[in-house]
């Protein structure tokens, strides 16, 4: 499958693999006759890639490698209970606010807000099954997170807080309510990709490391999700 965003993020233009097994000759075929063009771009699959899938990748100049912990929360464990934070409201963000989404993503995660502009296209969202959420104590947005649902499966996305707002509470209360919309919408099993970093932060809320997905990357490529914006936040988090 191939998923180009335009954004100047590999991981956000990318050749995807479901499979357990990849297929090398598929992977290729998209490379050679679906290219990304100017952008840049990955490669992503389950586990670990073998010899043929490396070599391919590698004769597009795609040798660096990151592991991504793919962490699932099962419908069995129920609801969870609605957080209280501070007052915190998740809400779903309006076609007219993804633009502030955009700007707070990238804030979020610390990032160049160019990174972050596909969001901000208002078409996004009347796709079915997505949905962008802003949280926000007293209507000041302080985080972020993105639902996309498809049968019983529920993916969160874009989970951030801002840095000053954070040991508050807030990314778990937000990924709690991420978690319910996905059970109202019927899909109570949700899934993640999440950092290293971020696996202990998760687990406490059910969530359990299941596999691993690997992004293939040319070297000093924007493939993190975590760069360093090189400008001051416009975003402050409210002073209680």
């Amino acid at each position: 499958m191939l998923a180009i965003s335009g954004a100047p993020m590999a991981a956000l233009n990318a050749i995807i693999s479901p499979s357990l097994e990849p297929s090398t000759e598929e992977i290729m075929a998209l490379a050679a006759t679906e290219s990304p063009g100017d952008v840049p771009w990955s490669i992503h699959v389950r586990g670990i890639p073998g010899p043929l899938i490396t070599e391919a990748a590698a004769w597009h100049g795609l040798t660096h490698f990151e592991r991504e912990p793919l962490m699932v929360r099962h419908s069995e464990q129920g609801m969870p209970p609605e957080p209280v934070v501070d007052g915190l409201r998740v809400r779903a963000a309006g076609a007219d606010e993804l633009a502030l989404y955009a700007k707070t993503v990238a804030e979020g995660f610390e990032a160049p807000h160019e990174l972050f502009q596909v969001p901000a296209d208002s078409s996004l969202e009347r796709i079915d099954g997505i949905t962008f959420y802003l949280a926000e104590p007293d209507g000041v947005p302080v985080g972020t997170g993105l639902t996309a649902t498809s049968g019983d499966l529920t993916g969160l996305f874009n989970i951030t807080t801002l840095p000053g707002c954070r040991r508050r509470g807030y990314g778990r209360a937000l990924t709690l309510e991420l978690i319910r919309a996905g059970f109202a919408a019927g899909a109570g099993t949700a899934y993640l990709h999440a950092s290293k970093m971020g696996e202990p932060v998760y687990a406490p809320v059910g969530f359990r490391t299941e596999e691993y997905l690997t992004v293939i990357t040319a070297p000093h490529s924007s493939s993190s999700r975590r760069l360093v914006s090189d400008h001051p936040s416009e975003l402050a988090c409210p002073d209680y």
